[in-house]
């Protein structure tokens, strides 16, 4: 069983567990960074990373201007 199929059995969708996959790969990283390296588009990127944050899956900081997750 990858972790993948771990992420997606103890609740998350698939999305979500590429997403998280991407974070624990790159630490914090921008919307577009995680789109690129999860292989989703930006917009559901934005969509998916909202729904974590407000599962407390991930965290919201800013780094000057720019929003990292």
């Amino acid at each position: 069983m990858t972790l993948q199929e771990t992420l997606e059995k103890i609740g998350l969708s698939e999305k979500e567990a590429r997403v998280y996959l991407a974070l624990l790969e790159l630490g914090q990283a921008s919307v577009l960074e995680l789109a690129k390296k999860s292989v989703i588009k930006r917009p559901t990127v934005y969509v998916v990373i909202e729904e974590m944050r407000q599962k407390g899956y991930v965290a919201k900081a800013m780094s000057g201007t720019k929003v990292r997750y």
